[in-house]
Protein backbone atom coordinates (compact mmCIF):
# COMPACT_ATOMS: atom_id res chain seq x y z
CA UNK A 1 0.00 0.00 0.00
CA UNK A 2 1.55 3.55 -0.86
CA UNK A 3 0.96 5.98 2.01
CA UNK A 4 2.23 9.56 1.18
CA UNK A 5 2.23 12.20 4.08
CA UNK A 6 0.49 16.03 3.47
CA UNK A 7 1.35 18.79 5.82
CA UNK A 8 -0.97 21.39 5.56
CA UNK A 9 0.80 24.38 5.95
CA UNK A 10 -0.67 28.23 6.61
CA UNK A 11 2.28 30.68 6.27
CA UNK A 12 -0.75 33.36 7.47
CA UNK A 13 -2.47 32.26 10.50
CA UNK A 14 -3.27 29.81 12.66
CA UNK A 15 -6.30 27.99 13.36
CA UNK A 16 -7.50 30.31 15.97
CA UNK A 17 -6.91 33.27 14.07
CA UNK A 18 -3.88 34.52 15.63
CA UNK A 19 -0.95 34.95 13.37
CA UNK A 20 1.13 31.71 11.73
CA UNK A 21 3.85 30.69 13.55
CA UNK A 22 5.40 28.08 11.37
CA UNK A 23 8.22 30.23 10.93
CA UNK A 24 9.00 31.17 14.73
CA UNK A 25 12.16 29.87 15.99
CA UNK A 26 11.80 27.17 18.89
CA UNK A 27 15.02 26.23 20.03
CA UNK A 28 17.61 25.68 16.95
CA UNK A 29 14.70 26.21 14.32
CA UNK A 30 11.25 27.13 13.66
CA UNK A 31 8.14 25.30 14.16
CA UNK A 32 7.86 23.92 10.86
CA UNK A 33 11.21 23.44 10.80
CA UNK A 34 10.76 20.88 13.89
CA UNK A 35 7.76 18.95 11.95
CA UNK A 36 9.52 18.63 9.26
CA UNK A 37 12.83 17.28 9.96
CA UNK A 38 11.12 14.97 12.86
CA UNK A 39 8.83 13.77 9.51
CA UNK A 40 11.84 13.32 7.16
CA UNK A 41 13.04 10.50 9.90
CA UNK A 42 9.37 8.73 9.38
CA UNK A 43 10.10 5.42 7.53
CA UNK A 44 7.50 3.58 5.18
CA UNK A 45 6.07 7.04 3.89
CA UNK A 46 6.26 6.65 -0.53
CA UNK A 47 6.65 10.41 -0.70
CA UNK A 48 6.15 13.58 1.10
CA UNK A 49 4.54 17.64 0.65
CA UNK A 50 3.97 20.63 1.71
CA UNK A 51 0.46 21.55 0.92
CA UNK A 52 0.14 25.15 1.02
CA UNK A 53 -1.61 27.85 -0.63
CA UNK A 54 -1.07 29.55 -3.79
CA UNK A 55 -0.47 32.61 -2.17
CA UNK A 56 1.84 30.24 0.32
CA UNK A 57 4.54 28.82 -2.64
CA UNK A 58 7.42 30.97 -2.77
CA UNK A 59 7.97 30.89 1.29
CA UNK A 60 7.52 27.51 1.32
CA UNK A 61 10.27 26.93 -1.17
CA UNK A 62 12.77 29.19 1.06
CA UNK A 63 11.59 27.31 4.39
CA UNK A 64 12.38 23.96 2.10
CA UNK A 65 15.69 25.35 1.18
CA UNK A 66 16.66 26.98 4.68
CA UNK A 67 16.63 23.89 6.43
CA UNK A 68 18.40 21.63 3.32
CA UNK A 69 14.90 19.75 3.03
CA UNK A 70 14.12 20.66 -0.64
CA UNK A 71 14.72 17.62 -1.78
CA UNK A 72 13.10 15.15 0.60
CA UNK A 73 9.55 17.34 0.27
CA UNK A 74 8.00 18.75 -2.46
CA UNK A 75 5.99 22.00 -2.20
CA UNK A 76 2.39 21.39 -3.59
CA UNK A 77 0.30 24.59 -3.48
CA UNK A 78 -2.85 22.60 -4.15
CA UNK A 79 -4.63 23.80 -1.38
CA UNK A 80 -7.48 26.30 -2.29
CA UNK A 81 -7.69 27.56 1.62
CA UNK A 82 -11.61 27.20 1.21
CA UNK A 83 -12.43 26.10 4.85
CA UNK A 84 -16.32 26.52 4.90
CA UNK A 85 -17.11 25.14 8.65
CA UNK A 86 -13.39 26.66 10.17
CA UNK A 87 -15.41 29.33 11.86
CA UNK A 88 -17.79 27.02 13.59
CA UNK A 89 -15.18 24.41 14.28
CA UNK A 90 -12.68 27.34 15.83
CA UNK A 91 -16.07 28.32 18.23
CA UNK A 92 -16.08 24.59 19.17
CA UNK A 93 -12.56 23.82 19.80
CA UNK A 94 -11.84 26.43 21.66
CA UNK A 95 -13.38 24.61 24.58
CA UNK A 96 -10.77 21.31 24.15
CA UNK A 97 -7.71 23.01 22.69
CA UNK A 98 -5.62 20.31 24.83
CA UNK A 99 -7.47 17.54 23.91
CA UNK A 100 -7.55 15.56 21.07
CA UNK A 101 -10.95 14.79 20.92
CA UNK A 102 -14.09 15.94 23.47
CA UNK A 103 -15.50 19.47 22.04
CA UNK A 104 -18.37 20.22 21.09
CA UNK A 105 -20.47 18.91 17.78
CA UNK A 106 -17.85 15.95 18.28
CA UNK A 107 -14.83 18.03 16.90
CA UNK A 108 -10.91 16.91 17.56
CA UNK A 109 -8.22 18.39 17.25
CA UNK A 110 -7.99 17.09 13.64
CA UNK A 111 -10.37 19.07 11.98
CA UNK A 112 -8.21 22.05 13.27
CA UNK A 113 -6.15 21.47 10.05
CA UNK A 114 -7.76 19.16 7.95
CA UNK A 115 -9.68 19.62 4.91
CA UNK A 116 -10.58 16.60 2.72
CA UNK A 117 -10.76 18.19 -0.76
CA UNK A 118 -6.81 19.14 -0.48
CA UNK A 119 -6.57 15.87 1.14
CA UNK A 120 -8.27 13.82 -1.66
CA UNK A 121 -5.92 16.07 -4.38
CA UNK A 122 -2.99 15.15 -2.88
CA UNK A 123 -3.97 11.41 -3.34
CA UNK A 124 -4.83 12.25 -6.76
CA UNK A 125 -1.41 13.83 -7.42
CA UNK A 126 0.51 11.06 -6.13
CA UNK A 127 -2.17 8.19 -7.21
CA UNK A 128 -1.53 6.98 -3.49
CA UNK A 129 -4.03 4.93 -0.96
CA UNK A 130 -3.60 6.48 1.91
CA UNK A 131 -2.47 10.12 3.51
CA UNK A 132 -0.59 10.85 6.43
CA UNK A 133 -2.12 14.11 7.07
CA UNK A 134 -0.36 16.37 9.61
CA UNK A 135 -0.40 20.32 10.71
CA UNK A 136 2.84 22.52 9.82
CA UNK A 137 2.71 23.60 13.89
CA UNK A 138 3.74 19.89 15.39
CA UNK A 139 7.35 20.34 16.27
CA UNK A 140 6.99 17.69 18.96
CA UNK A 141 5.59 15.28 16.63
CA UNK A 142 7.03 11.77 17.34
CA UNK A 143 8.47 10.01 14.62
CA UNK A 144 8.16 6.61 16.27
CA UNK A 145 4.57 6.96 16.74
CA UNK A 146 3.55 7.67 13.00
CA UNK A 147 5.91 4.82 12.07
CA UNK A 148 3.53 2.56 14.15
CA UNK A 149 0.55 4.11 12.79
CA UNK A 150 2.00 3.00 9.16
CA UNK A 151 2.67 -0.55 10.53
CA UNK A 152 -0.92 -0.28 11.73
CA UNK A 153 -2.62 0.27 8.46
CA UNK A 154 -0.58 -2.33 7.16
CA UNK A 155 -1.30 -4.78 9.46
CA UNK A 156 -5.12 -4.32 9.50
CA UNK A 157 -5.21 -3.11 5.85
CA UNK A 158 -8.97 -5.36 5.75
CA UNK A 159 -10.40 -3.66 8.31
CA UNK A 160 -8.50 -0.12 8.92
CA UNK A 161 -10.43 2.56 6.79
CA UNK A 162 -8.10 5.45 8.91
CA UNK A 163 -5.49 5.43 11.62
CA UNK A 164 -5.68 7.37 14.54
CA UNK A 165 -4.39 7.75 17.88
CA UNK A 166 -4.92 8.72 21.39
CA UNK A 167 -1.69 11.19 21.69
CA UNK A 168 -2.30 14.80 22.52
CA UNK A 169 -2.69 17.57 19.88
CA UNK A 170 0.72 17.73 18.05
CA UNK A 171 2.15 14.32 18.94
CA UNK A 172 0.64 12.62 15.86
CA UNK A 173 -1.47 12.66 13.04
CA UNK A 174 -4.21 11.09 11.21
CA UNK A 175 -4.06 8.34 7.94
CA UNK A 176 -6.46 8.77 5.42
CA UNK A 177 -7.44 6.22 3.32
CA UNK A 178 -9.32 7.06 -0.39
CA UNK A 179 -12.82 5.76 0.45
CA UNK A 180 -12.40 8.06 3.69
CA UNK A 181 -12.10 10.87 1.92
CA UNK A 182 -14.77 10.48 -0.65
CA UNK A 183 -16.91 9.79 2.34
CA UNK A 184 -16.24 12.85 3.74
CA UNK A 185 -16.79 15.26 0.78
CA UNK A 186 -19.82 13.65 -0.09
CA UNK A 187 -21.45 13.74 3.24
CA UNK A 188 -19.80 17.07 3.26
CA UNK A 189 -18.94 16.86 6.95
CA UNK A 190 -16.02 17.44 9.08
CA UNK A 191 -14.01 14.18 10.22
CA UNK A 192 -15.02 14.79 13.58
CA UNK A 193 -17.99 13.46 13.35
CA UNK A 194 -16.89 10.23 12.03
CA UNK A 195 -16.06 9.26 15.64
CA UNK A 196 -18.42 11.18 17.20
CA UNK A 197 -21.45 9.60 19.25
CA UNK A 198 -24.44 9.55 16.96
CA UNK A 199 -27.73 8.27 17.97
CA UNK A 200 -29.30 7.56 14.85
CA UNK A 201 -26.03 5.39 14.01
CA UNK A 202 -25.07 3.58 17.54
CA UNK A 203 -21.91 1.73 17.80
CA UNK A 204 -19.06 1.24 20.14
CA UNK A 205 -16.44 3.85 21.15
CA UNK A 206 -14.07 4.31 17.59
CA UNK A 207 -11.13 3.75 20.64
CA UNK A 208 -12.04 0.04 20.65
CA UNK A 209 -12.10 0.00 16.71
CA UNK A 210 -9.04 -1.63 14.17
CA UNK A 211 -8.90 2.17 13.24
CA UNK A 212 -6.88 3.01 16.67
CA UNK A 213 -3.93 2.72 16.91
CA UNK A 214 -2.35 2.39 20.64
CA UNK A 215 0.13 4.59 22.10
CA UNK A 216 1.42 4.60 25.56
CA UNK A 217 -0.78 4.91 28.41
CA UNK A 218 0.79 8.43 29.70
CA UNK A 219 0.70 9.34 26.31
CA UNK A 220 -3.28 8.78 25.82
CA UNK A 221 -3.77 9.92 29.27
CA UNK A 222 -1.97 12.98 29.22
CA UNK A 223 -3.83 16.52 28.47
CA UNK A 224 -1.82 19.22 26.71
CA UNK A 225 -1.54 21.05 23.40
CA UNK A 226 1.95 20.69 22.09
CA UNK A 227 1.79 22.17 19.20
CA UNK A 228 3.33 25.67 19.09
CA UNK A 229 0.35 27.88 17.93
CA UNK A 230 -0.03 29.29 21.16
CA UNK A 231 1.69 31.01 23.46
CA UNK A 232 1.64 28.73 26.28
CA UNK A 233 2.48 26.16 24.13
CA UNK A 234 5.34 27.36 22.66
CA UNK A 235 6.02 28.48 26.32
CA UNK A 236 5.87 24.75 27.91
CA UNK A 237 7.80 23.50 24.53
CA UNK A 238 10.88 25.63 24.50
CA UNK A 239 11.74 24.83 27.89
CA UNK A 240 10.89 20.72 27.61
CA UNK A 241 13.24 21.30 24.17
CA UNK A 242 15.75 23.14 26.45
CA UNK A 243 15.57 20.54 29.39
CA UNK A 244 14.94 16.87 27.34
CA UNK A 245 16.77 17.72 23.84
CA UNK A 246 15.16 18.53 20.61
CA UNK A 247 14.16 15.45 19.88
CA UNK A 248 12.21 14.14 22.70
CA UNK A 249 9.95 11.60 22.01
CA UNK A 250 5.86 11.72 23.41
CA UNK A 251 6.48 9.41 26.82
CA UNK A 252 9.32 11.79 27.94
CA UNK A 253 7.44 14.78 26.96
CA UNK A 254 4.46 13.55 28.69
CA UNK A 255 6.28 12.79 31.77
CA UNK A 256 7.88 16.24 31.98
CA UNK A 257 4.60 17.94 31.50
CA UNK A 258 3.29 16.12 34.71
CA UNK A 259 5.88 17.78 36.38
CA UNK A 260 4.94 20.67 39.14
CA UNK A 261 5.95 24.14 37.20
CA UNK A 262 5.08 22.65 33.33
CA UNK A 263 0.87 22.98 33.82
CA UNK A 264 -1.32 24.25 30.95
CA UNK A 265 -2.31 27.87 33.11
CA UNK A 266 1.28 29.01 33.78
CA UNK A 267 0.86 32.76 34.93
CA UNK A 268 -2.78 32.88 34.53
CA UNK A 269 -6.01 30.53 34.47
CA UNK A 270 -6.68 29.24 31.75
CA UNK A 271 -10.44 29.99 32.05
CA UNK A 272 -12.33 32.15 34.38
CA UNK A 273 -16.18 31.86 35.05
CA UNK A 274 -17.42 35.58 35.86
CA UNK A 275 -20.60 36.16 37.59
CA UNK A 276 -22.49 39.39 36.74
CA UNK A 277 -25.60 38.67 39.13
CA UNK A 278 -27.15 35.91 41.20
CA UNK A 279 -30.51 37.13 39.83
CA UNK A 280 -32.15 34.17 38.46
CA UNK A 281 -35.38 33.37 36.62
CA UNK A 282 -35.46 29.95 38.94
CA UNK A 283 -34.48 30.72 42.28
CA UNK A 284 -36.23 27.54 43.75
CA UNK A 285 -34.00 24.75 41.05
CA UNK A 286 -33.30 21.34 43.13
CA UNK A 287 -30.12 21.51 40.99
CA UNK A 288 -28.64 25.05 41.92
CA UNK A 289 -28.32 27.27 44.56
CA UNK A 290 -30.43 29.80 44.30
CA UNK A 291 -32.21 32.55 45.48
CA UNK A 292 -32.71 33.13 48.97
CA UNK A 293 -29.85 30.25 49.54
CA UNK A 294 -27.27 32.69 48.61
CA UNK A 295 -26.30 36.46 49.16
CA UNK A 296 -27.90 38.70 46.84
CA UNK A 297 -24.59 40.20 44.11
CA UNK A 298 -24.67 41.96 41.30
CA UNK A 299 -21.46 43.59 39.66
CA UNK A 300 -21.57 47.33 40.02
CA UNK A 301 -18.17 47.83 37.82
CA UNK A 302 -17.78 47.16 34.44
CA UNK A 303 -14.28 49.01 33.91
CA UNK A 304 -12.99 46.21 35.85
CA UNK A 305 -14.32 43.73 33.42
CA UNK A 306 -12.39 45.88 30.92
CA UNK A 307 -8.95 45.30 32.82
CA UNK A 308 -9.48 41.90 33.51
CA UNK A 309 -10.15 40.55 29.80
CA UNK A 310 -7.11 42.83 28.89
CA UNK A 311 -4.99 40.85 31.24
CA UNK A 312 -6.02 37.41 30.33
CA UNK A 313 -6.01 38.64 26.43
CA UNK A 314 -1.84 38.43 26.67
CA UNK A 315 -2.24 34.87 26.38
CA UNK A 316 -4.30 33.83 22.91
CA UNK A 317 -5.57 30.31 24.42
CA UNK A 318 -7.83 31.95 27.15
CA UNK A 319 -11.75 31.34 28.13
CA UNK A 320 -14.08 33.39 29.84
CA UNK A 321 -17.58 31.85 30.54
CA UNK A 322 -20.54 34.42 32.15
CA UNK A 323 -22.20 32.29 34.66
CA UNK A 324 -21.66 32.49 38.62
CA UNK A 325 -24.88 31.47 40.46
CA UNK A 326 -26.65 33.59 38.66
CA UNK A 327 -28.03 34.41 34.87
CA UNK A 328 -25.80 36.32 33.28
CA UNK A 329 -28.98 37.60 30.88
CA UNK A 330 -30.17 39.29 33.60
CA UNK A 331 -27.86 41.64 33.95
CA UNK A 332 -28.62 44.94 32.53
CA UNK A 333 -24.62 45.51 31.34
CA UNK A 334 -24.85 41.99 29.48
CA UNK A 335 -24.23 43.42 26.27
CA UNK A 336 -21.59 45.75 27.45
CA UNK A 337 -19.63 42.87 28.98
CA UNK A 338 -19.59 40.92 26.13
CA UNK A 339 -18.23 43.69 24.27
CA UNK A 340 -15.50 44.84 26.46
CA UNK A 341 -14.51 40.92 26.66
CA UNK A 342 -14.67 40.65 23.11
CA UNK A 343 -12.70 43.80 22.32
CA UNK A 344 -10.03 42.88 24.47
CA UNK A 345 -8.93 39.98 22.30
CA UNK A 346 -10.24 36.81 24.51
CA UNK A 347 -10.05 33.51 22.48
CA UNK A 348 -12.90 32.37 23.96
CA UNK A 349 -16.57 33.41 25.12
CA UNK A 350 -19.20 31.57 26.43
CA UNK A 351 -22.85 31.94 28.65
CA UNK A 352 -24.51 29.43 30.89
CA UNK A 353 -28.07 30.28 31.54
CA UNK A 354 -31.42 28.95 31.93
CA UNK A 355 -32.60 30.59 29.27
CA UNK A 356 -36.14 31.27 31.05
CA UNK A 357 -35.84 35.06 30.38
CA UNK A 358 -33.98 35.68 26.83
CA UNK A 359 -34.14 39.72 26.03
CA UNK A 360 -34.06 41.04 22.56
CA UNK A 361 -30.92 42.71 23.44
CA UNK A 362 -28.91 39.81 24.63
CA UNK A 363 -29.68 37.70 21.66
CA UNK A 364 -27.97 40.71 19.58
CA UNK A 365 -24.79 40.41 21.78
CA UNK A 366 -24.46 37.26 21.15
CA UNK A 367 -24.39 37.60 17.83
CA UNK A 368 -22.65 40.83 17.52
CA UNK A 369 -19.86 39.79 19.47
CA UNK A 370 -19.89 36.42 18.16
CA UNK A 371 -20.23 34.17 21.54
CA UNK A 372 -18.54 31.07 20.60
CA UNK A 373 -21.08 28.62 23.02
CA UNK A 374 -24.38 29.21 24.78
CA UNK A 375 -24.82 26.27 27.76
CA UNK A 376 -28.66 26.13 28.10
CA UNK A 377 -29.57 24.65 31.80
CA UNK A 378 -32.53 22.62 30.55
CA UNK A 379 -32.39 19.74 32.75
CA UNK A 380 -35.36 17.86 31.68
CA UNK A 381 -36.94 16.29 28.26
CA UNK A 382 -40.38 17.03 29.42
CA UNK A 383 -42.54 19.58 30.78
CA UNK A 384 -43.38 17.91 34.15
CA UNK A 385 -39.51 16.60 34.96
CA UNK A 386 -38.70 20.40 34.32
CA UNK A 387 -41.71 21.64 36.53
CA UNK A 388 -40.18 18.88 39.46
CA UNK A 389 -36.63 20.23 39.66
CA UNK A 390 -37.49 24.16 38.83
CA UNK A 391 -40.81 24.44 40.44
CA UNK A 392 -41.81 26.28 37.27
CA UNK A 393 -43.69 25.46 34.32
CA UNK A 394 -41.21 27.29 31.72
CA UNK A 395 -40.04 24.15 29.43
CA UNK A 396 -41.60 25.77 26.59
CA UNK A 397 -40.72 28.99 27.17
CA UNK A 398 -37.04 27.66 27.31
CA UNK A 399 -37.64 25.58 24.21
CA UNK A 400 -39.26 28.72 22.30
CA UNK A 401 -35.86 30.68 23.29
CA UNK A 402 -33.67 28.21 22.02
CA UNK A 403 -35.03 28.07 18.60
CA UNK A 404 -35.12 32.10 18.42
CA UNK A 405 -31.13 31.75 19.35
CA UNK A 406 -31.32 29.31 16.10
CA UNK A 407 -33.33 31.41 14.40
CA UNK A 408 -30.94 34.16 14.77
CA UNK A 409 -28.49 32.16 13.29
CA UNK A 410 -29.94 31.10 10.28
CA UNK A 411 -31.23 34.25 9.52
CA UNK A 412 -28.02 36.29 9.44
CA UNK A 413 -26.08 32.95 8.55
CA UNK A 414 -23.86 33.74 11.00
CA UNK A 415 -22.14 30.18 12.98
CA UNK A 416 -21.85 31.44 16.76
CA UNK A 417 -23.05 30.80 18.95
CA UNK A 418 -22.91 27.21 19.31
CA UNK A 419 -26.38 26.01 21.09
CA UNK A 420 -25.87 23.40 23.94
CA UNK A 421 -27.88 22.06 26.10
CA UNK A 422 -27.54 20.29 29.16
CA UNK A 423 -28.83 18.14 31.72
CA UNK A 424 -27.66 17.34 35.38
CA UNK A 425 -28.25 13.69 36.33
CA UNK A 426 -30.08 13.38 39.13
CA UNK A 427 -32.88 10.86 41.02
CA UNK A 428 -35.44 13.07 39.60
CA UNK A 429 -33.84 13.84 36.12
CA UNK A 430 -32.98 10.12 35.30
CA UNK A 431 -35.51 8.92 33.31
CA UNK A 432 -35.11 11.62 30.81
CA UNK A 433 -31.32 10.98 30.43
CA UNK A 434 -31.20 9.03 27.51
CA UNK A 435 -33.74 10.93 25.30
CA UNK A 436 -32.40 14.21 26.66
CA UNK A 437 -29.04 13.46 25.06
CA UNK A 438 -30.54 11.81 22.09
CA UNK A 439 -32.37 14.31 21.04
CA UNK A 440 -30.57 17.34 21.76
CA UNK A 441 -27.17 15.72 19.82
CA UNK A 442 -29.65 15.18 16.60
CA UNK A 443 -30.97 18.89 17.43
CA UNK A 444 -28.37 20.53 17.79
CA UNK A 445 -25.01 18.61 17.19
CA UNK A 446 -24.13 18.25 21.13
CA UNK A 447 -25.31 17.45 24.66
CA UNK A 448 -23.95 17.84 28.05
CA UNK A 449 -25.23 15.52 30.75
CA UNK A 450 -24.05 16.82 34.24
CA UNK A 451 -23.23 14.71 37.41
CA UNK A 452 -25.43 15.88 40.34
CA UNK A 453 -23.42 18.63 42.66
CA UNK A 454 -24.36 19.14 46.01
CA UNK A 455 -22.01 22.41 46.34
CA UNK A 456 -19.78 20.95 49.34
CA UNK A 457 -23.27 20.51 51.60
CA UNK A 458 -25.68 23.53 50.29
CA UNK A 459 -27.80 20.90 49.16
CA UNK A 460 -29.24 17.83 49.92
CA UNK A 461 -27.64 14.50 48.99
CA UNK A 462 -29.10 12.80 45.64
CA UNK A 463 -30.20 9.37 46.28
CA UNK A 464 -28.48 8.28 42.78
CA UNK A 465 -25.32 6.59 42.65
CA UNK A 466 -22.33 8.49 43.73
CA UNK A 467 -19.76 8.98 40.67
CA UNK A 468 -16.89 10.74 43.04
CA UNK A 469 -14.12 7.89 42.85
CA UNK A 470 -13.31 6.17 46.28
CA UNK A 471 -9.65 7.57 46.29
CA UNK A 472 -9.22 11.20 46.92
CA UNK A 473 -7.43 13.30 44.68
CA UNK A 474 -6.18 16.68 44.38
CA UNK A 475 -8.63 18.84 42.65
CA UNK A 476 -8.16 19.26 39.13
CA UNK A 477 -10.18 22.46 38.45
CA UNK A 478 -7.45 24.46 40.93
CA UNK A 479 -4.70 24.37 38.14
CA UNK A 480 -7.20 25.43 35.71
CA UNK A 481 -9.75 28.01 36.10
CA UNK A 482 -10.76 30.99 38.63
CA UNK A 483 -14.33 31.81 40.12
CA UNK A 484 -15.29 35.10 40.04
CA UNK A 485 -17.92 36.92 42.35
CA UNK A 486 -20.52 40.08 40.80
CA UNK A 487 -19.14 41.32 44.06
CA UNK A 488 -15.70 41.68 43.36
CA UNK A 489 -14.59 38.37 45.55
CA UNK A 490 -12.15 35.47 44.18
CA UNK A 491 -14.23 32.62 45.40
CA UNK A 492 -11.84 29.38 46.36
CA UNK A 493 -13.46 27.69 43.77
CA UNK A 494 -16.85 27.56 41.86
CA UNK A 495 -18.49 25.41 44.56
CA UNK A 496 -18.49 28.46 47.05
CA UNK A 497 -21.78 29.82 45.86
CA UNK A 498 -22.03 31.38 49.36
CA UNK A 499 -18.94 33.31 48.58
CA UNK A 500 -17.21 32.38 51.89
CA UNK A 501 -14.18 31.80 50.96
CA UNK A 502 -12.47 35.20 49.77
CA UNK A 503 -8.84 34.71 48.61
CA UNK A 504 -8.62 38.12 46.89
CA UNK A 505 -10.55 40.78 45.36
CA UNK A 506 -10.85 40.99 41.22
CA UNK A 507 -11.70 43.97 41.05
CA UNK A 508 -8.60 45.49 43.09
CA UNK A 509 -5.92 43.48 41.88
CA UNK A 510 -4.39 41.91 38.60
CA UNK A 511 -5.18 38.33 37.80
CA UNK A 512 -1.78 37.32 37.40
CA UNK A 513 -0.82 38.80 41.32
CA UNK A 514 -4.25 36.50 42.01
CA UNK A 515 -3.71 33.47 40.62
CA UNK A 516 -0.15 33.04 41.95
CA UNK A 517 -0.65 34.68 45.27
CA UNK A 518 -0.38 33.22 48.03
CA UNK A 519 -3.78 32.07 49.23
CA UNK A 520 -4.16 30.18 46.17
CA UNK A 521 -0.62 28.37 46.28
CA UNK A 522 -1.41 27.16 49.71
CA UNK A 523 -5.05 25.95 48.35
CA UNK A 524 -3.17 23.66 46.07
CA UNK A 525 -0.28 22.84 47.99
CA UNK A 526 -2.56 21.45 50.59
CA UNK A 527 -4.33 19.88 47.66
CA UNK A 528 -1.08 17.80 46.27
CA UNK A 529 -0.70 16.87 49.71
CA UNK A 530 -3.80 15.71 50.72
CA UNK A 531 -4.18 17.83 53.74
CA UNK A 532 -7.31 19.91 53.93
CA UNK A 533 -7.77 20.36 57.52
CA UNK A 534 -7.84 24.24 56.96
CA UNK A 535 -10.24 23.84 53.86
CA UNK A 536 -13.24 22.54 55.03
CA UNK A 537 -15.29 23.34 52.37
CA UNK A 538 -12.81 21.08 50.23
CA UNK A 539 -13.24 18.24 52.61
CA UNK A 540 -16.75 18.42 52.55
CA UNK A 541 -16.51 18.65 48.44
CA UNK A 542 -17.25 15.69 45.87
CA UNK A 543 -16.30 17.41 42.24
CA UNK A 544 -12.43 17.38 43.14
CA UNK A 545 -12.24 14.62 40.11
CA UNK A 546 -14.32 17.01 37.16
CA UNK A 547 -12.09 18.59 34.81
Amino acid sequence: MEIVAAVFADFVETFLGGPSQLLTRLGSRSILGHTLTRLACVGGLSRRCLLVRPRDQGVAHDALRALSLDKVFEVLPLDDGQRPRRSLIRSARKWGLESWRGSPLGTTWFDEYLEPLPAGRVLDHYRAEAVLCLDGHQPALDSAIAEQMLTHLHENADEARLVFTQAPPGVAGLILRRLVVRELLERQHSFGLSLAYRPETPGLDPITSPNCCRVAALVAQTAARLTGDTRRSRELLAAAFAELGEDCDAVTLCDWLRRPGHDRAGPLPVEIELELTTDDPLPETMLRPRGSRIPRRRLPDLDAVGRLAAELATYDDRLVVLAGHGDPLLHPGFTDVCRRVRDAGVCGLAVRTPLVELPEAAVEAMLETRVDLVEVLLDASCRDTYRTVNRLDAYDRVLANVERIQQARRTRLCPQPIVVCSLTRCSATLSDTEPFYDHWVRQGGWAVIHGYNDFAGILPPDTTLCLTPPVREPCRRLARSLSLLADGRVAQCGQDAVGGTEVARWTEQPLEAIWRGSPLTRLRQAHAELDLRAYPMCRRCGEWFRP
